[in-house]
């Protein structure tokens, strides 16, 4: 029996090796895909409202830009759940909206050329379609990262990772200000936006390919998730959790009555240049990229409430 001992061992420990790899390949793709996700948001997203302002759109037409792709995004997530019932395969699910975001930007950049009368309204189905995909892929993602980390390091995880994008995203919205500022005062202000936008829909295409080594556990189905929201909502939903809810919707909506015509203001009022547009972006940011980590560690300490008390 002695000889075998040895194996046993050797046995024992190989799976533990092999968990320990994986959540590892599960940390560093969730901080890879903030990076790429970083470069996406300062150079794509951030600039939606000024490429639709490039091509004249209106106050309207601004704030169904920022409503509409939103509210469609809502929708696909709770399409996305749905489909997780379902189809359990997370990293499917996450690589398919990942692409999708990567190759959506060629149809919001390109159709606006071809149809310039109904440019502005392009470029919003285009964001339409580009958050639909973003959204779809956020339970997956949420689900398959939080496999990975102990909950009491969440906070200082996530804190990590959003200092990274906020890092990214303050150079991309100040690299892609200075793109654009490079066309600005000419008639092919729109080769400026191509170049930012195929970098954007180019970091998305890394994101997926980041994705790839990555192990999928697949979760164990819960009754609950069969419920709908309806139902627990009504039956299963806290007060706390509704005044929550509230709260979040109010923060929201208050945000959403002026933060569509800032654009508008600062580029056609205010005359700034794109750089400047992009550095008073980029001034939040580097705001967030100061202090994030202070904050996920008070979290971790105190708690999420006392966070946002």
């Amino acid at each position: 029996m002695q000889p075998t001992l040895p194996v046993r061992q050797e046995e024992a420990g190989a799976p533990s090796l092999a968990t320990q790899t994986a959540e590892e390949q599960g940390l560093r793709y969730g901080l890879r895909d903030g990076a790429c996700q970083a470069i996406t948001q300062g150079s794509g997203e951030q600039y939606l409202s000024a490429f639709a302002l490039l091509l004249q759109a209106s106050p309207l037409q601004l704030s169904v830009l920022s409503a509409l792709p939103q509210l469609i995004g809502t929708g696909a997530q709770l399409v996305s759940v749905k489909l997780l019932q379902w189809f359990p395969d997370r990293k499917a699910l996450i690589f398919a909206g990942t692409v999708g975001q990567a190759f959506v930007w060629i149809p919001i950049v390109l159709l606006p050329l071809l149809f310039p009368q109904w440019g502005a309204w392009l470029v919003v189905g285009g964001a339409a379609a580009y958050f639909a995909c973003t959204h779809f892929t956020t339970p997956a993602w949420n689900s398959l990262i939080t496999d990975w980390i102990d909950q009491h390091e969440r906070g200082a995880y996530f804190a990590r990772r959003a200092q990274i994008i906020a890092g990214l995203s303050f150079f991309a919205l100040c690299g892609a200000g200075w793109v654009l500022s490079l066309w600005q005062d000419s008639t092919a202000a729109w080769w400026g936006f191509v170049l930012i936008f195929a970098l954007a829909g180019s970091a998305r295409i890394l994101s997926a390919l980041a994705l790839s080594p990555v192990q999928d556990r697949h979760p164990t189905a819960h009754r609950e998730a069969l419920q709908g929201f309806r139902s627990f909502f009504r039956q299963g939903a806290t007060r706390d959790f509704r005044r929550f809810l509230l709260f979040s919707g109010f923060m929201h909506a208050s945000v959403l009555i002026a933060g569509p015509f800032f654009v508008l203001y600062m580029l056609q009022d205010l005359h700034l240049s794109y750089l400047g547009y992009g550095g008073w972006l980029a001034a939040g940011l580097l705001g967030q990229l100061l202090t994030l980590q202070a904050w996920g560690q008070f979290g971790d300490r105190f708690g999420n409430k006392a966070l946002l008390s």
